[in-house]
């Protein structure tokens, strides 16, 4: 397979589980198998990618320390 090779064929069509008719596209959800209005309305907990962010403090412990020490 080349790199530039656009015919890489579609993700099948796949059908929420919670009954409501829609599609899911969003991989998270395709592995869960309910959308986000159904898993909520279920009380199923979707999974998340974590959120990286500054602290009020500014950076996180120890990732400007060693570039301090060389100067």
């Amino acid at each position: 397979m080349n790199l530039l090779d656009l015919h890489v064929p579609p993700l099948p069509p796949m059908l929420c589980l919670g009954g409501c008719g829609k599609f899911l596209w969003d991989p998270k959800y395709r592995e869960l198998g309910y959308g986000r209005d159904c898993a909520e309305r279920l009380g199923i907990i979707a999974p998340t990618s974590p959120r990286f962010s500054k602290r009020a403090g500014g950076d996180c412990d120890g990732q400007g320390d060693l570039l301090e020490e060389e100067r």
